[in-house]
């Protein structure tokens, strides 16, 4: 339950802005977010979520990822 609350909570900061993850939480400008990138906005976001919304595995959330996750 807890996913499903943190998840809808990052739907809803994310899915006003068009490419979401540059402009909210990019940090480094590489056009992707990592954890640590993501644990600026949601500290309680865990390690294990991270995991299910990188579909690729690459360690970074894209903005595909994003919207999948939003979409959950």
């Amino acid at each position: 339950m807890e996913n499903v609350i943190l998840v809808a909570a990052l739907a809803a900061s994310v899915a006003y802005f068009a490419n979401a993850v540059t402009t909210k939480f990019d940090r480094d400008g590489d056009g992707m977010a990592s954890l640590s990138e993501l644990l600026i906005a949601y500290p309680e976001l865990k390690e294990e979520l991270f995991r299910e919304m990188d579909t690729d595995a690459d360690g970074l959330i894209n903005d595909e990822e994003m919207a999948i996750a939003v979409d959950l």
